[in-house]
């Protein structure tokens, strides 16, 4: 009989233990790529009661106590009913109104939309059920009588001055319910409602990132671009003397995320005596001396509203660009009666002073749009008839940063 031989198995080692992982660079290491991580916070959940009916939203966000949503989201939740007796149905209805003070008459419907959470069968007589599930979303975008064009839908808006204007949004739960009128022998129904509001802010982000400073131009001018603004007396002025060149660059992507900074570089080629000469025309009351800053750049945020026959308009400033007179100037920006030419060049950068909570919007009521605004001798402050001593770019601010999504 054969024997089998038996092979031993070889010997094993330990293994070398294992590194050391952390997100904190050790030493010798260096990060090579590194994506962002977003905290989104749609998870807040909000409880109302009353009249009887309680409503539980969830999946949303918060913002100064109220919930929140964004483009296209869907208000979900449950309703529930302290008695179902002679109830025989339960709806949700989104409103979206806008407001002007003094004139409750005037409120103007944007959006309507209704949805059936629960109806009773008269055949089966069947009773409310405890909790009814709520799933009612927003539209991104909504049509107006008379427009051939539909119009992005809104975001909750107020403006307080010169007249209170509101953009509100609410949620209605009604309960419909059932009672007998003996005297007539019927069985008529009521109506109880519990209505709540709710904000709608579509986030918004720019495409790709804005650049640090100027002194990147040269290794990226695609991101920046030119506006040229030429102020003179009349067209066909051709001296130097008599002319104000600015040349003012920015980046070009032109939507910027408002809580973030905006850089830009200036150049403005004139002459002293010409500044002076605007100064007496057009701020005659002024003394040209006193005048601080020959140049200003500021955000400007422009809302006009036309309901029904009441119309006005509103600038309101931003934020103000702060300037560093560079050392390739030719001297310092003053005004004075000498004709020889100057050039003066300014880095800089914008930054919205003043919380911004929604992006601009267009609508045939109301509308805001933002700008960057030059402003040649006048402070910062509202847009001019004429603009004559005034250059207005338009922008559009973001709510959100942007993020490298690669």
């Amino acid at each position: 009989m054969e024997t089998l031989s038996i092979q031993l198995l070889p010997e094993y080692t330990p293994s070398k233990p294992a590194p050391d992982y952390s997100s904190k660079l050790l030493p010798g290491e260096k990060c090579i790529q590194r994506s962002p991580c977003t905290q989104r916070g749609d998870n807040a959940s909000f409880t109302f009661r009353d009249k009887g009916m309680t409503l539980r939203l969830m999946d949303c966000r918060e913002e100064d106590r109220h919930p929140c949503y964004g483009l296209g989201s869907i208000i979900r939740g449950e309703v529930a009913l302290d008695n179902r007796r002679r109830v025989v149905a339960v709806a949700a209805k989104l409103e979206g109104r806008v407001y002007l003070s003094g004139q409750p008459s005037q409120a103007v419907n944007i959006i309507s939309k209704e949805r059936t959470l629960w109806e009773s069968s008269t055949l089966n007589g069947q009773t409310c059920p405890s909790i009814m599930p709520l799933s009612v979303s927003f539209p991104t975008s909504y049509r107006e009588r008379g427009q051939d064009h539909p119009f992005r839908l809104p975001p909750s808006f107020e403006l307080s001055q010169p007249r209170r204007v509101a953009i509100v949004y609410t949620l209605q739960i009604i309960v419909t319910k059932s009672r007998n009128v003996p005297m007539i022998g019927k069985k008529l129904s009521r109506r109880v409602y519990m209505s709540i509001h709710v904000r709608y802010r579509p986030r918004v982000r720019p495409s790709r990132p804005v650049p640090d400073s100027f002194s990147e131009v040269k290794q990226s001018p695609e991101d920046w671009m030119e506006n040229v603004w030429i102020t003179k007396p009349s067209a066909e002025t051709e001296n130097e003397a008599f002319l104000a060149r600015c040349h003012f660059f920015f980046p070009s992507v032109r939507v910027f995320t408002a809580s973030e900074k905006i850089p830009f570089h200036l150049r403005l080629e004139t002459s002293p005596l010409f500044l002076h000469s605007l100064a007496k025309l057009f701020l005659p009351h002024q003394n040209p001396s006193e005048i601080e800053d020959v140049l200003n750049v500021f955000i400007l945020r422009k809302t006009t509203v036309n309901i029904q026959g009441t119309s006005f308009s509103h600038d309101q400033v931003l934020g103000r660009g702060q300037m560093m007179l560079q050392s390739s100037s030719t001297s310092k920006a003053t005004m004075s009666e000498s004709k020889e030419p100057v050039t003066w060049s300014w880095n800089g950068d914008l930054r919205c002073e003043v919380p911004v909570l929604n992006t601009g919007f267009n609508t045939s009521h109301v509308s805001t749009s933002d700008y960057i605004v030059l402003s040649l001798l006048l402070p910062p402050g509202q847009l001019r008839p004429d603009l004559s001593l005034q250059r207005v770019i338009p922008i559009r601010l973001a709510t959100e940063p942007w993020i490298d999504r690669s």
